[in-house]
């Protein structure tokens, strides 16, 4: 536990516990400095992250008055001298009078998450140009199939199993062209899908077909 200084001890001890307990649940992405507003130095710090020390220069002296006004500033970002982002909030401590006596700032260094963040992004990318409906692998052309369906059903605004012969022929012939049809089994899982027998499917596939 870092050392304490006699005059913080006096002035701000029943928080220090409380600075201890923030620093330890988030060990080791998060420090908490008390900033005494009177000598304008670090009363207490837990878990230096920024490697300041107690009776270091202070940063209260960069806040203002409307600031201080407050019961609590931030969230805001702030940047590590070597470079790190810093997610920080503080909380301003009032003596008997309601003035502002100190600040508990508590800064979450937020770098592991970046990097974690842009490790996701990078195994989750897709090239724009890759289209919704191929290369199909396994059941992903059902997946395919089944947006397909429901953006048409969105436009129309009814369920598939409501079309009449126009939309539904609409649909069909839009399934086919998309490749669907040429799937190994995929017939009967389309025929179910629409809400007609396999033997209608082939009958407006070939109204299809006369049309081309």
């Amino acid at each position: 536990m870092p050392k304490r200084t006699k005059i913080a001890q006096a002035k701000f001890a029943s928080y220090f516990p409380v600075a201890d307990a923030i620093a330890t649940l988030f060990r080791p992405h998060v420090e908490v400095v008390i900033h005494d507003l009177s000598s304008l130095k670090v009363a207490y710090i837990a878990n230096s992250i920024s490697r300041r020390r107690i009776g270091d220069s202070s940063v209260a002296d960069q806040v203002s008055e409307e600031s201080l006004a407050q019961a609590v500033i931030g969230p805001y970002r702030k940047v590590n001298k070597d470079g790190r982002n810093l997610r920080s909030v503080t909380a301003v401590i009032r003596d008997a009078d309601q003035q502002p006596a100190a600040m508990m700032c508590i800064n979450f260094d937020v770098s592991t998450l970046e990097r974690i963040r842009d490790e996701v992004s990078a195994l989750a990318f897709l090239p724009e140009s890759l289209e919704p409906h191929a290369p199909f692998f396994h059941d992903n052309w059902r997946q395919a199939l089944e947006r397909l369906v429901q953006e048409v059903e969105r436009e129309e605004g009814i369920p598939v199993k409501s079309f009449n012969t126009s939309l539904r022929f609409a649909l069909i012939e839009k399934i086919s062209d998309s490749g669907f049809l040429s799937m190994r089994n995929a017939p009967p899982v389309v025929a179910e899908r629409v809400g007609i027998s396999r033997a209608a499917l082939y009958k407006y596939l070939k109204e299809i077909r006369s049309r081309a």
